[in-house]
């Protein structure tokens, strides 16, 4: 095998079948590589990110000079993935599927609530440090979840938390556009 054929088998070992722009089986790097991104692409300052063996959170690292936790986290709708991805593997073995590929329709109803029970279970994290600031990175590849779709869904909402200080939502790539982020608006209750 070439480097080339070196690269492609180590991709597709650690990838998705679907859904997968910021998936990758070896958990902490994908972390660190969403968290990375995103927060970048948010315009925060990153410097020595690294991955924690013992969590929560996920991950350390300075955010324009506070020292900071970091939790990582999916945003994606399950039972379609897992249908999804059912019907790729049936595929890849020559069967015919006995349900498609799916896409799930989010809307603003979906969307906040979900954001929200996400929040619910970050906040609760036990927390071995404290930090100046504690942050969610929120990452999807949802189809629908598009970056004028999430504009509009989020314009006007705002989350209740305790325990976490920032949290961005970051949508997979996009032409023309990057990596659309989206700061969350934020109430400390």
């Amino acid at each position: 095998m070439n480097d080339d054929d070196n690269f492609k088998q180590l991709v597709l070992a650690n990838t998705r079948e679907w859904n997968g722009f910021w998936f990758w089986r070896d958990k902490p790097v994908g972390e660190r590589g969403a968290a990375r991104n995103i927060l970048e692409e948010a315009g925060v300052q990153v410097d020595g990110l690294t991955s924690l063996d013992q969590d929560p959170p996920d991950c350390e690292a300075t955010l324009d000079g506070q020292f900071s936790g970091i939790e990582v986290t999916e945003l994606v709708h399950r039972a379609t993935l897992e249908r999804s991805i059912k019907a790729v593997r049936q595929r890849s073995r020559g069967e015919e599927p006995q349900k498609p590929e799916a896409y799930f329709v989010w809307d603003r109803d979906d969307l906040i609530p979900v954001l929200q029970a996400l929040l619910v279970v970050k906040n609760s994290a036990k927390l071995k440090r404290s930090y100046e600031r504690y942050v969610l990175v929120i990452h999807t590849d949802e189809f629908f979840l598009d970056s004028d779709n999430v504009e509009r869904f989020l314009k006007g909402a705002s989350f209740n938390t305790s325990l976490i200080t920032h949290a961005f939502l970051g949508l997979s790539y996009e032409p023309g556009k990057g990596y659309p982020v989206f700061p969350l608006e934020l109430v400390r209750s």
